[in-house]
């Protein structure tokens, strides 16, 4: 459409037509760029001039002398223009919609795959320690290292943050506290294993397994 409008505009300028015949000229169906074989009648004395054998097959065609309203070809391109933004924006709108949807049902879908992570993993058996009295929170701590592996195994990645671990903890072992091994806080618990090591980030402080141990 747009391609067929830069024509009109060419046809216009090359042959002196006014909004009006242009349009009458659009009307009919004429190709602007065969008008040059119609507009010779300087050539062809014969025949009528452009404008007025538009106006002569007009009426022949529509039993009118001229459109009932007239938009100049400025106007035409202008609305194509404002309509191409509007859909533009519709469907950047759209996209937003359908990405937000997405996210939504993906957050949705995790949400109720840790639900159901975190029930199976509770339904598990829990591994009973044995404790000798007067054992120190070292000894504690190794006789109870798999309670914070299990914790960095849930996510089951390469490195977890403290935050996650926290949150994690109080889920599967409600009653873990730092000071039972002897430690302020969990960071420290876990720089006593030797098979993490601590890596520092700007947000927040990660704790990866090593690949090897200490």
């Amino acid at each position: 459409m747009a391609v067929k409008i830069e024509k009109w505009v060419a046809a216009q300028k090359k042959h002196r037509l006014s909004d009006k015949h242009v349009q009458m000229a659009r009307e009919l169906g004429l190709n602007p760029d065969k008008l040059g074989k119609i507009d010779n009648h300087k050539q062809e004395t014969w025949k009528a001039p452009l404008p007025q054998f538009i106006e002569e097959i007009y009426f022949k065609r529509f039993k009118r002398e001229e459109p009932l309203s007239v938009k100049s070809l400025k106007e035409i391109l202008a609305e194509d223009k404002a309509k191409a933004e509007k859909k533009k924006k519709e469907k950047k709108k759209n996209d937003v919609l359908v990405d937000r949807d997405s996210r939504e049902t993906e957050n949705s879908t995790k949400l109720v795959s840790f639900s159901a992570k975190l029930k199976l993993h509770n339904e598990k058996p829990k591994v009973k320690v044995k404790l000798e009295s007067g054992e120190s929170p070292d000894s504690i701590l190794l006789k109870e290292a798999h309670i914070f592996d299990e914790a960095f195994d849930f996510y089951e990645k390469e490195s977890v943050t403290f935050s996650q671990l926290g949150f994690i903890l109080k889920k599967i072992h409600p009653r873990y506290k730092p000071r039972r091994y002897g430690c302020k806080t969990l960071r420290a618990i876990y720089e006593k294993l030797d098979k993490y090591e601590v890596v520092e980030a700007e947000e927040p402080v990660v704790c990866r397994k090593n690949i090897e141990p200490k």
